[in-house]
């Protein structure tokens, strides 16, 4: 009797138990697939109108654009943080005494929206990594010169590269960028916990299929620089050819970044690769804490709440 009722009592916590972890599981992928959402979309509009000012303001073939170590977004405030001074910053951004900080007001931006809404800008690879004391901070992964490595615990790895991916192809700094998953960074454990289908997130088996993703794209044109002209192009974030290149985030695992010898692979300038997992020796690594703070390494950028922890 006593064995009956305990067997009972077992019996159903574990369906309890079951229940729960299916709703807890079904809540998180919902909310993963929904994408950019909610405070984190406004933010990242401003962002967005920010960068189309700079472009905006910089015409082809007049000044180089700045190099952009870090976007921070605070509240009603946009920053950005320049790799190199540059005291001639195009309206309504204002440059701080040094040239090295590019201010302007959130609302200037969104009064000044309809001016730029055609204008491609070349900073569609700037991605949110997380909060530091509560500011955004976003870098261009395609200003960084080589593979970035993302390492911790492998679900952290995986939740925070599901964040940097949906922001690219559903939120509206991206507009202009692709994604393309090779190999085993394509499989349900990577694709099921992304945003929405979007015609910029693409897949791909090997390194060959996934370089041919794109290669011709110019945003707004139909042709394009060919192959030959884009593959050794340098990173020169100043270029014409910089501005107009669409950009591309490959995202592939350690083991096939090995396999497939990713590390001899000669990128666009406007291109950035994702690694999910360590290498070692890469000049880049984002590595994910157990606390959800993130350490950027040489990029330098401090964050103490990552970008898959935000929402």
């Amino acid at each position: 009797m006593i064995a009956s009722i305990a067997l009972c009592v077992g019996l159903g916590l574990f369906l309890i138990g079951a229940a729960l972890f299916r709703r807890r599981r079904n809540s998180s992928s919902a909310q993963a697939r929904s994408g950019v959402s909610g405070s984190s979309r406004k933010a990242l509009e401003t962002v967005a109108l920010g960068l189309r000012a700079v472009a905006a303001g910089r015409p082809r073939g007049e000044r180089p654009l700045p190099d952009i170590h870090v976007v921070v977004h605070s509240g009603q405030k946009l920053t950005l943080r320049l790799a190199e001074a540059d005291d001639d910053a195009p309206a309504p951004w204002t440059a701080d005494v040094s040239g090295k900080e590019w201010s302007v007001d959130a609302a200037r931006l969104r009064r000044g929206a309809n001016a730029g809404d055609g204008l491609v800008h070349p900073y569609s690879l700037t991605v949110t990594l997380g909060l530091h004391r509560g500011e955004r901070m976003l870098v261009d992964l395609s200003r960084l010169s080589g593979p970035i490595a993302l390492t911790g615990d492998d679900n952290d790895v995986l939740l925070l590269a599901q964040a940097l991916i949906s922001e690219v192809v559903s939120g509206p700094v991206g507009t202009h960028a692709t994604v393309v998953l090779v190999g085993s960074a394509a499989t349900p454990s990577v694709t099921d916990g992304l945003a929405a289908r979007s015609a910029r997130l693409h897949t791909a088996t090997t390194r060959g299929e996934a370089l041919a993703v794109g290669e011709n794209m110019v945003p707004g044109q139909r042709g394009g620089p060919s192959a030959l002209q884009t593959l050794h192009m340098g990173r020169d974030r100043g270029t014409a050819d910089s501005r107009t290149c669409a950009r591309r985030l490959f995202v592939v695992t350690a083991a096939q970044y090995r396999n497939e010898r990713w590390g001899d692979t000669p990128l666009r300038g406007t291109d950035a690769l994702l690694v999910l997992g360590y290498i070692p020796a890469l000049e880049w690594n984002l590595q994910v804490k157990p606390d959800g703070s993130l350490l950027t390494g040489r990029l330098g950028v401090p964050v103490d709440t990552h970008a898959a922890r935000l929402d």
